[in-house]
Parts: structure tokens; C-alpha cells; sequence
């Protein structure tokens, strides 16, 4: 594996390559990925209109590029918190870790970054290796500092990049509660829909699963139920190019989906993207999620590990590529 320290939009990143892809990060901006690519082709969605540059801390996310790998915890909807001894406390829009720098820690399988919360009490570990072609390992541990349990979620906010003609993939069976849907096309927090061939609130037939133009302007932030098996995927059913990612239902109970085409932010002009965000909890509010016990719980002075992996490639048959991945782990 190849390593370089490299310059984007005037901040410091590290360039890690191996096999087909190239995956850069910058510490200080939340370690995001900002960019992964498989044979030369961006897989993350950059917002052309807004350079990579430092955030504040506890800014509203959409003031800055909202493109690339963010990770959100403790929440990911902005709101206060619920349970003492910390109630009341602001829990930032997207969660702590996407605006502040992380420090990198000496990892020869790969990138190791991690950060202390400024508002709570954890310290939030990421390990990044590059084990095999179109192959990207992540694997997590937070600790709670306190001595009181803590409760929060985590989701990872990969957003890619699209176009028209592509498919989103869920396992069978799947249904999916909406968080937010703009003009209200879905109907409000938490009804639920069908996948992915659902109506929407003027009974009209709606595909949640195509992507379509830009020119639509919808936007759609849901999540499912909980999943029945541990994976997730965007394919191009053109050149079958795909991005798939696999995990343990049991460690990651959920997958968010920010179909975005165009529709947000509603004062426009609109991003063209996905977030596929496998997550442990839901909605996006931390408030609304500990009160319907959507959430994680970490003991006083406890820990919690999990990981995922994402894959990109191409193939004709998703299920057999997907049964071809899952025998790799």
C-alpha cells in the first residue's frame, strides 16, 4: 500500500492506494474521506459549487460542501439532549465529529484517526485498510469517558456520486420510515412505505429505488427497518458498476438513505447525490430516537466496537456479486 501526504483545496489530507483504489483523507477537517476512487472513478459526490474548507464547530452542515465520507455521532439531526446528567446540552447538526480535527495515530494495516467529543464524554476511534481490490475495511471503537452511560448513535454519511438510470438495492422484505420528504411527498416523521415501489400522499405510484434526473428536485431522507440481512447497494445497471456495502444486522441494524436529485437545500440551487448510511439508530434526531429506544446505549467507562465494508466493482448479477462478497468476509 502506497502512502502520500497531498494538498486539496488548501488543506492537508493523506492519500492511502492499493489494488484498484485510491482513498484520500483530511485529519482536519472530521478525517473525511474526500475522495475514493476505483479504477480512476470518483465514488463519493463532490459539490462543485463548494471548496473543501475548515468547519466550526456546531455550524449547520449544509453551510459547507456536504459531499465526500462524513461520520455522524452522537446524533445526526441537531437537538438537545434528553437524559441527565447531560440534558439540555445542544447535540450539533450531523453529530460532533464532521467539523473539528481528528489525530492520526501510527497504523502500518492502513489510516487510524481518532477524536475526543467537545460537549460529551467519548473518545471515537476509525481504523481504514484497503485489504483487497475495490475492497475498503472500516472498523470503529468509542469509549465513554463518563461514569454514567451514554446514549447515542452513530452513522456513517458516505455520499455518492450519480447518475440518472442507477438503482438503489435492500434486502427483500425491507420497508422504509420517513425522517423528512420534501413538500411532504412521503407524508411525515416516522409513516411508513413500502420498497420500493410505494405511493406517495396524493396516492400516485412512486419507485424510491430509481435514481432519477437531477432536474426533479426531490429530496428524501429515510431509513429502514431493521434489516433482515446485513447489506445495502447502489448499481449502475448500464456498465453493472456497483457500490456495496456489507455489515452485521446485529451490529448495524439500519441503513439511512438521502436520496438527494436536486431537491436540497430547498433554497436551491439543489446537490446531486446519495447518502447510503448504514447506522444503529434512528431517526436522524437523538432526542426522538432515545425516546423510541432507537438508540445505543454505552455503559459508564464502556466501549463499543462494530465494523463495515464497502465494495465497488462491476458485474452483471448483483445477488451472486453480493453472495461472492459476503463469502470473502
Amino acid at each position: 500500500m502506497q502512502r502520500e501526504h497531498v494538498i486539496e483545496d488548501g488543506l492537508e489530507a493523506v492519500r492511502i492506494s492499493g489494488h484498484d483504489l485510491a482513498l484520500q483523507v483530511i485529519p482536519e477537517l472530521g478525517a473525511k474521506i474526500s475522495s475514493l476512487k476505483w479504477n480512476g472513478r470518483e465514488v463519493l459526490a463532490r459539490n462543485s459549487r463548494k471548496p473543501f474548507r475548515l468547519a466550526e464547530y456546531a455550524a449547520p452542515f449544509a453551510e459547507y460542501d456536504a459531499s465526500g465520507f462524513d461520520e455522524c455521532f452522537p446524533t445526526i439531526g441537531p437537538c438537545r439532549y434528553p437524559e441527565p446528567p447531560l440534558m439540555g446540552v445542544e447535540v450539533p447538526d450531523h453529530g460532533e465529529l464532521w467539523s473539528i480535527p481528528w489525530t492520526e495515530a501510527p497504523y502500518e494495516g492502513g489510516l487510524c484517526f481518532h477524536v475526543k467529543g467537545i460537549r460529551f464524554p467519548y473518545l471515537f476511534t476509525r481504523w481504514i485498510e484497503l485489504p483487497d481490490a475495490g475492497h475498503v475495511r472500516l472498523r470503529y471503537e468509542v469509549t465513554n469517558l463518563a461514569g454514567e452511560p451514554f446514549k447515542c448513535m452513530w452513522s456513517a454519511h458516505p455520499l455518492l456520486a450519480l447518475r440518472p438510470g442507477m438503482v438503489i438495492h435492500l434486502p427483500e422484505e425491507v420497508r422504509v420510515r420517513v425522517d423528512w420528504s420534501r413538500h411532504g411527498r412521503l407524508g411525515e416523521l416516522l409513516d411508513e412505505h413500502l420498497w420500493p415501489v410505494t405511493k406517495d400522499m396524493t396516492g400516485l405510484p412512486v419507485d424510491l429505488s430509481k435514481i432519477l434526473p437531477e432536474s426533479v428536485e426531490l429530496v428524501d431522507k429515510l431509513y429502514t427497518t431493521r434489516l433482515p440481512e446485513g447489506w445495502c447497494a447502489l448499481r449502475d445497471s448500464e456498465d453493472g458498476y456497483y457500490v456495496a456495502m456489507l455489515f452485521s444486522p446485529e451490529e448495524i441494524p439500519y441503513v439511512g438513505l438521502s436520496i438527494n436529485l436536486g431537491g436540497w437545500p430547498v433554497e436551491g440551487p439543489g446537490y446531486y447525490n446519495l447518502g447510503l448510511e448504514p447506522c444503529n439508530g434512528y431517526p436522524d434526531r437523538l432526542d426522538i430516537a432515545v425516546e423510541r429506544g432507537r438508540c445505543i446505549t454505552l455503559p459508564a467507562r464502556g466501549s463499543l466496537k462494530w465494523e463495515w465494508h464497502l465494495f465497488v466493482g462491476q458485474s452483471e448479477d448483483l445477488t451472486l456479486e453480493l453472495a461472492r462478497l459476503d463469502q470473502l468476509l
